[in-house]
């Protein structure tokens, strides 16, 4: 099972989650900072002492490369089964004030990933394909017009898939109070 934005609150949470309610015993979590991210040390201990065997890598998944590197590093005796991709980035500012900046920090991480996540992984056994997706891609939030299309892009994509018989679904949360 790969996560991607594994260290960060949503992916931390969720990992907690699959271990401790559904058994899930090998995770591979991404992040930029990946082990020297802040608590990675500290899940890593709390899901190992769990029973699961997590492992947190540092990539850049706007990458394909360095995205195809990773994946190429899954043990074949825990093939990959399951995607969920819980990371992004938000850059806020009213849409009169959008620069190309503010579209690229937000697109990379959640619309970029996505996209090759999906075309990188044809070759896995996948059962599931989860997007971390947003209300803000149906109904829109002042300041977040890029938010927005990112999370229109993951909506699409899930659809785009299901098109052509691949699993996937594209969860368009609300806000997240933790």
């Amino acid at each position: 099972m790969l996560i991607t934005g594994g260290t960060g609150a949503l992916g931390s949470l969720l990992a907690r989650h699959l271990v401790t309610h559904h058994g899930a015993r090998h995770l591979l979590l991404t992040s930029r900072r990946g082990p020297h991210a802040p608590g990675a040390h500290e899940l890593t201990t709390e899901l190992t002492r769990l029973g699961a065997t997590i492992r947190i890598e540092a990539c850049d998944t706007t990458n394909p490369d360095n995205l195809t590197h990773l994946l190429n590093t899954i043990p074949t005796q825990h093939p990959l089964t399951t995607v969920i991709h819980t990371a992004g980035t938000t850059h806020d500012t009213p849409l009169h004030n959008q620069t190309p900046t503010h579209l690229h920090t937000t697109l990379n991480p959640k619309a970029h990933t996505a996209w090759h996540l999906h075309t990188l992984t044809h070759h896995h056994p996948l059962t599931h394909f989860l997007l971390y997706s947003s209300l803000s891609g149906l109904t829109g939030t002042p300041g977040q017009a890029n938010y927005a299309a990112a999370n229109t892009f993951l909506d699409a994509l899930a659809h785009h898939r299901h098109t052509h018989g691949q699993p996937a679904t594209s969860l368009a949360w609300g806000l997240w109070d933790e």
